[in-house]
C-alpha cells in the first residue's frame, strides 16, 4: 500500500532548504600570525531560521515548541488568573511569556512544569502584560457580538489578540469612525486619535484592513485512493479542495477526513480528481477530471473552526508531500514565533511543492470569512506570513504541519491574502488556518494512530 502511495507522488519540486555552513579560510596560524581572539558566532536571524533544512530548524525550534505548550496549557487552565499570550523567539533562543503580574513568574513555570517536567525553564523570559486571555477574548467577543447585532458603524474584517497581551488589534472597513462605537456602547471610552477604544476595560486599535476571501476552486494531489491521506484531491464537481486531517472518531474509531468548511455543503458526495494528471505549473488551466474515487459524504459542518467532516473511505494519519509520504504523530497549538509548513494541491501543481518556513505572527486572531457559496462567517484561528509563496486557491483545507520525519498537525488551511490585513508590517504572502485541537475537539475525534 505504501510503495503504491510512494510512486504516486513521486513528482514535484521538493521542500526548499538552505543550511547554514561555515566557510573555509586559510589558516592564520601557517603562517606564524597568531590568531585573535574567539568571538561569540553571531545568532541566525530569524529569516535564516526560516529558511534552514528541516532537521537544523527543529534543532533550534523544538526545545522552544515544548515550552510553549507546556506554558499555553498551564495559561490556559490553572494559571488563566494571570496568563496573556506568549511568543516564541528562536533567535534569541527563548519564549516570552506575558503574564499581567511577573512576580508570579516562578509559580508560573512551576504549573508548566507539571505539565512538561522535561522543558528547560532557563529560556524563559517572563514579561508583563496589561490584560489576561480571559479579558481579551471578553473584549473581542463583545464586539464580535455587537457587529452580529449590528450596533456597530463599521465592519470588522479580523480581530486579533496582540502578540504582547498589549490589547485587542482590529482591522475595519472604515477605521476612522471605529472609536464610534464607545457612544453606541455608552461605555464611556476615550479615544485617542480616533484609532483607539476601550471595550470592558480592555484596549482596542483599529487598522484599516480588508475581507479575507476563501479560496474555493482548487488542486490536489490529483487521484489517490483509499485509505486516503492529507493533500489528497477533493471534489464536488464543482470546486476542488485539500483534504486536512486524517481522524478517527474518539467514541467508535470510524474514520472521518477533515477539510475546510467553506468548500463543500451538507450531504454532498465527495470524490478525488480522475485522470488526465494536472500539468505541473499549469494547475489552474486543467479539467477537473471529475469524478474519481469515492472519498466520502459531508457530515458534520462547524463555521467558528472553518472546517467539516467528510464521511466514507478509510484514511491514514499521513501528508503526501512533494516527492513521497509521511507519517502524521499527533496534533498541537501554534504559537507566535513557530515556523510551519503547508501540504495544498494548489501549492503543489504551481510547482511550489509543500511550503514551509511560514512563520506564525498571531495565535489569536478572528476574521471574517467571505465564501462564494455559504456567505460570511467568522473564524477563530491563526495568522502566518512567508516573504514569498505562502499560499493558493485549491490550497484549501490542506494540513498545516511541524515538519520532521514525522509530522504534527497544527490545522487547516482556511484562506489567504496578499495584502497586509491586520497591518502588522510583515512583508510576504499572508495565511491563516484553524487549528487542529480546537478541531478535533470539536467534533469529537482524534488523530488516525494508523499511519
Amino acid at each position: 500500500m505504501k510503495s503504491d502511495r510512494l510512486l504516486k507522488v513521486a513528482v514535484g519540486a521538493g521542500i526548499a532548504g538552505m543550511v547554514l555552513s561555515a566557510v573555509a579560510v586559510p589558516s592564520a596560524q601557517a603562517h606564524g600570525i597568531q590568531p585573535a581572539p574567539t568571538t561569540t558566532q553571531a545568532k541566525p536571524t530569524l529569516t535564516q531560521i526560516l529558511s534552514m533544512g528541516v532537521t537544523d530548524q527543529n534543532r533550534i525550534l523544538n526545545p522552544l515548541r515544548e515550552i510553549a505548550n507546556a506554558a499555553g496549557q498551564a495559561g490556559k487552565t490553572t494559571e488563566s488568573g494571570i496568563y496573556s499570550t506568549l511568543r516564541i523567539d528562536a533567535p534569541n533562543d527563548a519564549v516570552d511569556i506575558y503574564l499581567t503580574d511577573s512576580s508570579k513568574g516562578a509559580q508560573f513555570l512551576r504549573a508548566a512544569q507539571r505539565i512538561d517536567r522535561h522543558i528547560d525553564t532557563r529560556l524563559v523570559k517572563v514579561k508583563k502584560a496589561p490584560y489576561t486571555l480571559r479579558q481579551l477574548h471578553a473584549a473581542r467577543a463583545q464586539l464580535l457580538a455587537e457587529q452580529a447585532a449590528h450596533k456597530l458603524p463599521y465592519t470588522i474584517y479580523t480581530a486579533a489578540v496582540a502578540t504582547d497581551g498589549s490589547s485587542v488589534q482590529v482591522t475595519v472597513n472604515k477605521p476612522g469612525v471605529a472609536p464610534a462605537s464607545s457612544q453606541v456602547r455608552g461605555d464611556g471610552a476615550s479615544n485617542v486619535a480616533g484609532q483607539q477604544d476601550t471595550v470592558g476595560g480592555v484596549k482596542v486599535t483599529f487598522a484599516s484592513g480588508r475581507p479575507l476571501k476563501a479560496d474555493s476552486w482548487a488542486d490536489t494531489k490529483w487521484h489517490d485512493s483509499s485509505p486516503f491521506i492529507s493533500g489528497d484531491a477533493i471534489s464536488d464537481g464543482a470546486y476542488i479542495c485539500s483534504a486536512g486531517l486524517p481522524a478517527v472518531r474518539t467514541s467508535d474509531n470510524h474514520p472521518i477526513m477533515i477539510t475546510s468548511n467553506h468548500c463543500f455543503t451538507s450531504g454532498e458526495p465527495i470524490y478525488t480528481g480522475s485522470s488526465p494528471t494536472p500539468t505541473m505549473g499549469d494547475f489552474y488551466d486543467t479539467d477537473e477530471g471529475y469524478p474519481g474515487n469515492y472519498v466520502g459524504a459531508v457530515s458534520g459542518k462547524s463555521t467558528e473552526w472553518d472546517a467539516e467532516e467528510i464521511d466514507g473511505s478509510n484514511n491514514n494519519s499521513d501528508e503526501s508531500d512533494s516527492t513521497t509520504w509521511y507519517p502524521v504523530v499527533g496534533d498541537a497549538y501554534s504559537y507566535n514565533g513557530d515556523s510551519v509548513c503547508q501540504d495544498g494541491v494548489a501549492s503543489f501543481f504551481m510547482k511550489e511543492g509543500t511550503v514551509c518556513g511560514i512563520n506564525v505572527i498571531n495565535q489569536d486572531i478572528t476574521y471574517t470569512l467571505q465564501t462564494e457559496t455559504q456567505g460570511s462567517y467568522t473564524v477563530r484561528g491563526v495568522e502566518g506570513v512567508r516573504s514569498a509563496w505562502a499560499v493558493a486557491q485549491g490550497d484549501s483545507g490542506a494540513m498545516v504541519f511541524q515538519a520532521g520525519s514525522a509530522r504534527q498537525a497544527r490545522g487547516v488551511i482556511s484562506a489567504g491574502s496578499t495584502d497586509a490585513p491586520t497591518g502588522g508590517g510583515h512583508a510576504g504572502t499572508y495565511v491563516y488556518w484553524t487549528e487542529a485541537p480546537d478541531i478535533l475537539s470539536h467534533f469529537g475525534l482524534k488523530m488516525n494512530p494508523q499511519t
